[in-house]
């Protein structure tokens, strides 16, 4: 239409006949290419273009966005586990505890749930800070070890061990280094920091942690509790490595035999405190 109506303005101008037929024709022609056709090639080129985008967004939404996988695990009474994480963070379960994480850490933050109480052992990196919302606190790291104690009806706290933790509520922030504790107020929804003399838990001790551990650096943490000596027939035994973890609770004697069993080898009382460790 529009084409059209430039024509006739062309063939109306007053002098059009002085021109050749041949020459007119050919001058309307090179008017067209600049004033028509080039807004006409313009329109349907970003009339290709739009149609693109709205068909890639429609593409897109068909995508299926990847879920995150949660896992949990809960403990009863008189149970007390051992959790290594994806991340290689070590987190030891208190009785009536629960904890909920990803499959797979994945974005900005390392985030987990906790309702009870553990200890923990953080996979330092320092890109992915490690966040623990438990109750009204949430708890963030880089790479550390601590406790949290945050059952229900309970007042939470967090106990420092080694590193820098900081804590906070939706009133305030703190933030506790080794010997520093925060505990929440109820009245007030604030976190306070005070000092402590317990670094790690009692109930902790109750599962030392020996993967990747030789047999003479076990006997050694062993010996950190218990008084005794070992007499290897095979030198070649200290470097046995052992895998998981042992139970305090069984006794002495018996984790001694527990470990024998795992390392197939023997560990056999020669009196007065002794052990001798053989093939």
């Amino acid at each position: 239409m529009k084409s059209k109506r430039l024509k006739d303005e062309w063939n109306a101008i007053p002098n059009r006949g002085i021109l050749p037929g041949e020459t007119s024709s050919r001058m309307w022609k090179n008017i067209r290419n600049v004033t028509v056709d080039k807004y006409k090639n313009f329109y349907n080129w970003t009339a290709v273009a739009c149609a693109v985008f709205v068909l890639g967004i429609g593409v897109y939404s068909l995508i299926p966005q990847a879920k995150i996988e949660i896992a949990s695990t809960k403990t009863f009474n008189k149970d007390i586990r051992l959790l290594n994480l994806p991340d290689g963070t070590r987190v030891w379960l208190n009785e009536n505890t629960e904890i909920e994480y990803p499959k797979e850490f994945t974005g900005k933050e390392r985030t987990i749930t906790l309702k009870g109480e553990a200890f923990f052992e953080v996979k330092r990196d320092p890109s992915h800070p490690f966040v623990i919302s438990s109750g009204p606190i949430k708890t963030t790291v880089l790479g550390t070890s601590f406790n949290i104690k945050a059952y229900d009806h309970h007042q939470p706290e967090v106990n420092v061990r080694t590193g820098k933790v900081k804590v906070e509520t939706e009133e305030n922030t703190v933030f506790l280094l080794r010997g520093d504790k925060a505990v929440y107020g109820a009245g007030t929804s604030m976190v306070f920091k005070e000092k402590t003399k317990v670094l790690e838990p009692k109930w902790k001790k109750v599962l030392m942690y020996v993967d990747d551990l030789t047999l003479e650096e076990v006997i050694t943490k062993l010996k950190t509790d218990h008084h005794f000596e070992v007499t290897y027939l095979d030198e070649d035994l200290r470097n046995l490595k052992m895998q998981g973890t042992l139970d305090t609770r069984q006794g002495f004697y018996e984790m001694l035999q527990t470990i024998a069993f795992a390392l197939e080898i023997k560990i056999q009382p020669t009196g007065n405190k002794t052990y001798l460790i053989s093939h």
